[in-house]
């Protein structure tokens, strides 16, 4: 996912350049940015080592608790970070909500690029 990640934050800086040379630059984006990937990222270790905590657990209600709990914890957190860089106006809320939504696109493009492979062969195999 990394390489996507990449890719999408070039896509992104690309994007503020094009946008900053005709309206004028602002700092603020790409600090959103860096901080949107800082919470992708931090997002990411949570619920990986929630994931592991829970599975863990032989009891499927703790798990399902802890699961849960962290969930909400993890989005509150997301949303008291970003609320405080914006009473500040530290950052730009679009270029640092952005890299949250990466995992769903890169994965959204790996599920339909590994199902249009599915189907072509599919058709190979019945075309032969």
């Amino acid at each position: 996912m990394l390489p996507f990640v990449g890719i999408t934050d070039g896509a992104a800086v690309l994007a503020a350049v094009i946008f900053g040379l005709f309206y004028g630059f602002d700092w603020r984006v790409f600090c959103g940015l860096a901080v949107g990937n800082v919470l992708m990222l931090a997002n990411f270790v949570i619920l990986g080592t929630t994931a592991e905590k829970a599975l863990k657990t032989r009891d499927f209600r703790r798990a399902r608790t802890i699961s849960g709990v962290s969930y909400g914890l993890r989005y509150v957190g997301i949303f008291a970070v970003l609320a405080g860089l914006l009473t500040i106006d530290a950052i730009n809320l679009i270029s640092a909500v952005l890299p949250l939504f990466y995992p769903k696109l890169y994965y959204t493009f790996v599920y339909l690029n590994s199902r249009s492979r599915k189907e072509e062969q599919e058709n190979d195999t019945i075309g032969s």
